[in-house]
């Protein structure tokens, strides 16, 4: 299991992303963030309502569980991979300049420590998901600030992804992970079981 770590630099960050994915969950239309500068490998096009398209492929992958990731430096966040191996490629069947569309759909049971956030984050070649919907970081909190949050529950959450090729049946990456971030100041943990990841493919 890979497990990425990181610290927070101030609590204000997090409940800036917290902001960002309930306003992003509310609209299918939702846009991501700038990709960086320099970024060439792989362009996402603009958030447009998709019709037509068909299914060409669907790839599934599946994780026995249970997975625990924890961290415990105040305003810590902790993920972990959801799938092993953790990054899934999927070719786009088009030529150069043409278009494919992912449908990304995580389903799991999780917990998180009480009153901290649990969340989902979905990357396509390595941001987030347009139209998504998430926040810029490519995350989506399935729950915070609950009490009760250390109960096993379902959890279920999709996005959409459509991207460009920059070259002929170019392939891209699909990365999902699980994980925790810390509101109350002691660290936190987060606990995934059973999870099934299903990446349909689809083109116009």
């Amino acid at each position: 299991m890979r497990v990425r770590f990181r610290i927070w630099c101030k609590g204000l960050c997090f409940t800036a992303t917290i902001a960002a994915c309930t306003l992003a969950s509310s609209t299918l239309d939702a846009q991501a963030g700038q990709s960086a500068a320099g970024q060439t490998a792989a362009t996402h096009a603009a958030p447009a309502n998709i019709r037509n398209a068909a299914l060409v492929s669907t790839a599934f992958r599946t994780n026995a569980g249970p997975v625990t990731v924890s961290c415990t430096p105040s305003l810590c966040e902790n993920l972990g991979v959801v799938v092993t191996p953790s990054v899934v490629h999927i070719v786009c069947p088009q030529p150069a300049g043409a278009t494919c569309t992912y449908y990304i759909h995580l389903e799991t049971q999780a917990s998180v420590s009480a009153d901290d956030s649990g969340v989902f984050q979905f990357l396509v070649d390595g941001v987030a998901p347009t139209p998504g919907p998430t926040d810029f970081r490519g995350f989506f909190a399935w729950d915070t600030a609950d009490p009760n949050s250390t109960v096993m529950q379902a959890r279920s959450y999709a996005v959409v992804a459509q991207v460009t090729n920059s070259q002929a049946n170019q392939p891209h990456s699909v990365e999902v992970e699980f994980g925790c971030v810390d509101e109350t100041g002691d660290g936190c943990s987060s606990t995934m079981g059973l999870a099934s990841l299903s990446i349909a493919l689809y083109k116009p």
